[in-house]
């Protein structure tokens, strides 16, 4: 099945189809607690996001990646008691793993432009990484153990991480596979 493509003045309808995509998968993977609405998510998500916008194999390589990574990640936050569930320690719900193959999605597109400002990524980082948390913690069961601490401890963890994944991203999909006119020969 072929790819849709937008025509080429419209190159940053991409990045904004990616950035609305991402936020209503987030809203409905973090409403929801569920790991089948997770999983449902993920699959509507990466089928949407590969028919408008994919850049093929590399990039599920790199999503794949990410999500291994974001998995890990979870579970360590919650072991070092960054989070508690129901206020009590426990592991990551696997909901909350689902989270980060559609965060990984946004890093060929919507958060591309960052990849060379790599300053303006950490602190783009800080802030909506731990944000995004904090308005996650107040829609669901998952909860900061400090509320002081742990948005802290979040905020200096994304601001390393996000310029990170965005370089990654920038190494594992090629350049060409990065710009849709370039791959569409209207470059």
């Amino acid at each position: 099945m072929p790819r849709l493509s937008l025509p080429a003045a419209f190159p940053s309808m991409n990045v904004l189809y990616n950035g609305v995509l991402f936020n209503i998968s987030w809203l409905i993977i973090v409403t929801g607690e569920s790991l089948a609405i997770g999983l449902a998510t993920i699959a509507v998500h990466l089928a949407l996001h590969f028919r408008l916008m994919g850049r093929g194999v590399a990039e599920l390589k790199l999503i794949a990646a990410i999500t291994a990574i974001g998995l890990l990640l979870d579970q360590a936050l919650f072991f070092s008691g960054v989070f508690l569930v129901n206020g009590a320690p426990a592991t990551a719900p696997l909901w909350l793993s689902c989270l980060w193959p559609v965060f990984a999605t946004t890093l060929c597109h919507a958060f591309s432009a960052f990849s060379t400002r790599l300053l303006f990524a950490a602190a783009l980082g800080a802030v909506s990484g731990a944000g995004s948390y904090i308005v996650g913690t107040r829609l669901t069961a998952v909860d900061f153990a400090s509320v002081l601490y742990g948005p802290m401890t979040l905020a200096v963890l994304w601001a390393i991480l996000f310029p990170a994944y965005l370089v990654l991203a920038a190494r594992m999909v090629p350049a060409a596979a990065n710009n849709p006119q370039a791959e569409a020969g209207h470059a």
